[in-house]
Formats: C-alpha cells, sequence, structure tokens
C-alpha cells in the first residue's frame, strides 16, 4: 500500500497504475455476461446529440464501459487530484476525453468547459453524487449545466450478481468477473432554460425519483429468475 502511494505521488506511477486499472477493470467488464433490462423509448444518442450521461460514483467501475462511447464524443469530469490522474488512461483507451474538476477545486471552470463541449456537440459523463457524497443523493450541477445548454440527462445504473461492496463512502462496486450483470438506460430528462426557483427544486426532485426507482429496478433485478 505505501509502494502504491508512493509511486502515484508522480505522472509515470499514475500513468502505470492508470494502465493497470485499465486491464483489470476492461477485462472485469469484457468477462461479464451483461442484459440491458429496458431499452427506452427514445435512445437520445442516436441521433448523435450530445447529452449529459450519470451514474453513481459507486458504479463507476464499469460505468464508462456501458456508456456510447463509439457513436458519441463523451467527456468524463474528472478530479485533478492524483487518484483522478490515474483513471486519465482508462478514459483515453476506451475513447473518452476528459474535463477537470470538482465541486471544491476547478468548479467554475469545469462548468464552463462541459457547456462549451456541448456547444459543440460533445457529450458529458458525470456522477451526480460525486466526488465525495452524500451517497446516491443528486446535486445540482447537473441540473444547472441541463438548464444551461439544453442537453438532456440520460441515467445510467447497473449491478452484477458477484461482487465486493468496499468500505468507502458510497459503498463502491467491484464487479467479479465471469458474474451476471444487468443494466438499464433511463429516458432523456429536460430541464426548461426559464422556471422559477420552486420549479426547479421540483425538477430536482423528480430527477432524484427517477434516479432512486431505476436503481432499485436493477437492484430488485433476480439473477436466478428462469426465463421461460
Amino acid at each position: 500500500m505505501k509502494f502504491i502511494k508512493r509511486i502515484s505521488k508522480n505522472k509515470f506511477g499514475q500513468k502505470f497504475l492508470g494502465f493497470l486499472v485499465f486491464i483489470v477493470t476492461n477485462f472485469t467488464y469484457k468477462s461479464i455476461s451483461w442484459k440491458e433490462l429496458k431499452k427506452p423509448n427514445s435512445y437520445h444518442y442516436k441521433k448523435k446529440e450530445p447529452v449529459i450521461f450519470c451514474t453513481w460514483h459507486n458504479r463507476l467501475y464499469c460505468g464508462p464501459y456501458l456508456l456510447p462511447t463509439k457513436k458519441l464524443e463523451i467527456n468524463a469530469l474528472q478530479s485533478s487530484h492524483s487518484d483522478g490522474m490515474m483513471t486519465d488512461i482508462l478514459f483515453k483507451l476506451i475513447n473518452m476525453k476528459i474535463i477537470y474538476g470538482s465541486s471544491k477545486k476547478k468548479g467554475v471552470s469545469a462548468f464552463i468547459k462541459m457547456i462549451k463541449a456541448i456547444e459543440n456537440g460533445e457529450s458529458i459523463a458525470i456522477t451526480p453524487d460525486g466526488p465525495k457524497g452524500p451517497k446516491e443523493i443528486v446535486k445540482d450541477g447537473i441540473i444547472k449545466l441541463a438548464q444551461t445548454t439544453g442537453a438532456p440527462i440520460v441515467p445510467l445504473f447497473w449491478k452484477v450478481k458477484n461482487h465486493k461492496l468496499l468500505n468507502s463512502w458510497d459503498n463502491f462496486i467491484i464487479p467479479f468477473p465471469f458474474s451476471k450483470g444487468v443494466y438499464i438506460f433511463g429516458e432523456p430528462i429536460h430541464v426548461k432554460r426559464k422556471v422559477t426557483a420552486k420549479k426547479l427544486f421540483q425538477i430536482k426532485n423528480s430527477i432524484q425519483n427517477e434516479f432512486d426507482k431505476l436503481t432499485k429496478e436493477v437492484e430488485n433485478y433476480n439473477f436466478n429468475k428462469k426465463v421461460k
């Protein structure tokens, strides 16, 4: 553990660890037998228009691999901390761009970059409860981004049968190789540009409820159910 912390302090070490992360996560993802639970009535990305993809922080392990990176240019909002820098190579190897920032550091700069990316026809991938929680609680950032740009919010959640939950603030999910997995994309959620503060609060609650419903749907999936 001390060795990992030491080499993660320099750029070469970060890239090396990042490549190892890619090797492990890519192998795990490809070894899982995936099933999409429900296809939305409107796959917005088929039109190749920008969207704001959202998944909980604890589902980052497989989340990026499930995104349509071959159809869309997608930017991942990434922490500028060394832990975030380590995943740079992972995102690049799966054809994703990176925007650095967080809610506390370089937040305004990152928000402006995300707006410009969407204006250029590119999509955004973000964890609405990241980087430090509260767990599975939608923050204002994605709503403001959707309101400012007109790009819809598209939630994505997944579950695997065999996995380990870390003792972290978000109970990060580590899937086991060769397991069974399910995932679900939600319908695009649009936020009007001109709405009252009261209406915006209602929209936030509505988005939270939709995210909770989809999360519950994957969590309640019965892998042992026999298909007739």
